[in-house]
């Protein structure tokens, strides 16, 4: 049965110059080994299926691919989609906002050094609050002071000397829910709500 790994592309626009298109993206880890390729939105993120092959294999395996194809070549970060789904089931944002919270955050890496403060962590300007670090992923909320909006991307990039991605909240749970609950029949759902 195959499982599903949610792949992290950084600084990618489907259809923009070095990044590919859609059909590009999905093709290329398709050819890679994954049973399936969905993407979601226009960002590089993209849920995968595999089966026997290790997602972070069917990655490394289409990237000189998307090379060739449009000059992609940034960091890639993959997650099982079941983490993200634990993650938002314990719901990590509930409490750590107020009014000034422009939004909540997860921005992924990989690293296995310790982010090197006490968390709840917040940046000098203000603008980043760190609320939880774990599984290379960093959950976030961010601030708009005056017309400069936090950036966790950055901060995690600094503290930690890696690359990384960041998602807004709003966009994983959309993920999430949009690939775990399963699909009604839009025509059975339709007759029940008659």
């Amino acid at each position: 049965m195959p499982t599903a790994f949610v792949v992290f592309y950084r600084n990618m626009n489907l259809g923009h110059p070095n990044s590919p298109t859609r059909a590009m993206l999905e093709d290329a880890l398709r050819a890679a080994g994954a049973s399936s390729a969905r993407s979601f939105q226009t960002n590089g993120t993209v849920l995968i299926e595999v089966g026997d092959t290790s997602p972070r294999e069917v990655v490394n395996r289409a990237a000189p691919r998307l090379l060739t194809v449009s000059g992609y070549g940034d960091a890639v970060f993959v997650r099982p989609l079941d983490q993200l789904a634990a993650i938002l089931e314990r719901d990590p944002f509930a409490g750590s906002g107020d009014e000034h919270i422009y939004r909540e955050t997860f921005t992924f890496f990989d690293s296995v050094q310790e982010f090197g403060a006490p968390l709840p962590w917040t940046n000098d300007r203000g603008d980043v609050r760190i609320i939880e670090i774990g599984g290379g992923v960093a959950l976030s909320v961010i601030k708009r002071i005056a017309t400069r909006v936090g950036s966790p991307t950055a901060e995690v990039e600094a503290r930690l000397k890696v690359p990384a991605t960041t998602r807004t909240a709003r966009t994983v749970k959309r993920l999430v829910k949009r690939f775990t609950e399963p699909v009604t029949d839009p025509a059975h759902s339709y007759g029940e709500r008659q």
